[in-house]
């Protein structure tokens, strides 16, 4: 079977079992993404917008790998690989670095893909009352009632693998049982002080930002509501708790001033509440806590969050190469193809797009929609709106020399029209000039994302991210071991990136294959 007919099928599997895992219920390792590309999807409410959107999007990628499968297969019947191309490819595997290196990157391709077989803090499988459940692969969520202990939040699967060794339910965790983020160990609490209606932390002049929990001022243990605060007041939603410790809804809050709850009426909850902070000590990495790399200064597992970096790395250039040399390669070839007045337009259009800072832009759009209603499909479609323009020169230089080729003249006579020309006779003689380009572009995605979000203007928190490990161990130096995992992770991504890069470029060199007359 040839590698269309293999790609074509493989994409056709790959969005029907998606689409109909999703209506069943079903969380299947990696094809989840399609239907979860916000950051929490399972947060949203029943029927609301945001719920259909996620579903949206995910039928929208669904219908994509639909079409690409059928084009595949359709282009399968009558594919043969070009001598050349062959011995490119053939060049390629013989650079020992680039291929080793290639390798390496297909095998952390595919421990990403294994998803939450590998990390998260759903049991994979538990036995209970002699009958099973599999936690991780359904988007049903279990309560801590239904295996036996008390509450209506979640199942803590950690401590019921704990208290299974003294009874007969059996719980299997996965290797690391962390989820990457919003999953913290063990923390300590400290008072912030109300002045004025607004919130500071003792001793400070500045107002308090960050997560904060509200306690019952009549029972100081009873945790009841949890936000975020900015500018010293509650703003965005909040979870509201019962003495139980079970959640009882949401609320919205805006300026400090409560305006929206889904409380049922039954339950008095104050507004007004001792506001606490928490904080959590970095520890070091453990074998008996579960943290290989040890913690960051929220809790937060090193490894969990290195690995979902690693998956939001992988999204991200998927998403990336995909607008980006689409539409590079189609705009450049019509470029070079047309010329005339359509070439002199695209082109100032080129030189004001590559004028506007890009980091501005992004400032702009977060200052904007806020950092929460940011996700990672918003950064990349900023990112590809400017990342474009060099794929289009490039291809615009290379339709350019092609399109006065004797072949292009042959293909008009027969009658082929101008969409076949460009599309199915230059392009694929000028589609090497961008090939070595790719790898370059994916070390660009993965240092761009990196500094954006330590800088504070990238994803938001529900998202792990490389860029908030590192100034978190920026900020923590005492800590080593945070800093240093990052940047190994980072190092050793971005040299194996770029040993496929050169090895690319030399094994696509024409002056190699290809003879001057």
């Amino acid at each position: 079977m040839n590698f269309p007919r293999r790609t074509g099928l493989l994409l056709i599997l790959a969005a029907l079992v998606a689409t109909g895992a999703h209506f069943r219920g079903i969380e299947v390792p990696t094809l989840r993404w399609l239907y979860s590309f916000s950051a929490k999807p399972e947060t949203y409410e029943a029927g609301s917008w945001r719920e259909h959107q996620a579903m949206i999007i995910g039928l929208g990628f669904s219908v994509l790998m639909l079409v690409a499968g059928l084009a595949f297969l359709v282009r399968s019947f009558r594919f043969h690989w070009n001598p050349l191309t062959v011995r490119k490819m053939e060049r390629f595997r013989s650079i020992g670095r680039g291929y080793g290196s290639y390798v390496l990157l297909v095998v952390l391709l595919v421990v990403a893909m294994a998803d939450q077989v590998l990390v998260g803090k759903r049991a994979l499988a538990v036995r209970y009352q002699g009958e099973w459940f599999f936690p991780a692969f359904v988007t049903k969520i279990y309560t801590a009632n239904d295996f036996g202990m008390e509450g209506q939040d979640e199942a803590n699967y950690r401590s019921l693998k704990e208290a299974s060794k003294e009874g007969d339910t059996l719980v299997f965790m996965p290797p690391v049982p962390w989820d990457p983020t919003f999953d913290s160990d063990e923390w300590m609490e400290k008072p912030l002080e109300m002045e004025n209606g607004l919130l500071r932390e003792e001793g400070e002049s500045e107002l308090y930002e960050g997560f904060a929990y509200a306690y019952d001022p009549d029972e100081p243990e009873h945790l009841i509501r949890t936000a975020r605060i900015r500018d010293g007041q509650p703003e965005g939603p909040a979870e509201v708790y019962g003495k139980d410790g079970a959640t009882l809804g949401r609320e919205v809050w805006e300026d400090g001033v409560k305006v929206e709850t889904s409380v049922p009426s039954r339950y008095e909850v104050p507004d007004e509440g001792v506001w606490r902070r928490r904080t959590y000590m970095p520890l070091p990495p453990s074998l008996d806590r579960g943290h290989l790399l040890g913690t960051d200064s929220k809790g937060w597992d090193l490894l969990a969050q290195l690995y979902g970096g690693l998956q939001v790395v992988f999204k991200a250039s998927c998403l990336y190469l995909l607008l980006t040399y689409l539409l590079g390669a189609a705009i450049g070839s019509m470029m070079g193809y047309f010329g005339g007045w359509f070439d002199l337009v695209m082109q100032r259009v080129l030189e004001v797009m590559s004028n506007v800072p890009f980091l501005l832009v992004v400032l702009i759009i977060t200052a904007n929609l806020g950092r929460e209603n940011i996700n990672l499909g918003t950064i990349m479609l900023v990112f590809c709106i400017f990342s474009w323009i060099g794929v289009a020169i490039y291809l615009r230089s290379s339709t350019f020399k092609e399109k006065a080729r004797d072949y292009v003249s042959a293909a008009r006579v027969l009658g082929a029209g101008t969409g076949r020309v460009i599309f199915r006779h230059i392009l694929p003689n000028t589609i090497s000039t961008i090939v070595t380009l790719v790898p370059f572009s994916v070390s660009t995605v993965v240092a761009s994302l990196t500094a954006l979000d330590f800088l504070g203007f990238g994803v938001p928190d529900t998202y792990p991210s490389w860029g908030r490990i590192l100034n978190d161990g920026v900020e923590n130096l005492g800590a080593p071991w945070i800093v240093t995992s990052v940047f190994v992770s980072m190092v050793v991504l971005l040299l194996l990136i770029t040993f496929v890069g050169e090895a690319i470029r030399e094994a696509f060199d024409p002056k190699k294959f290809t003879t001057y007359q």
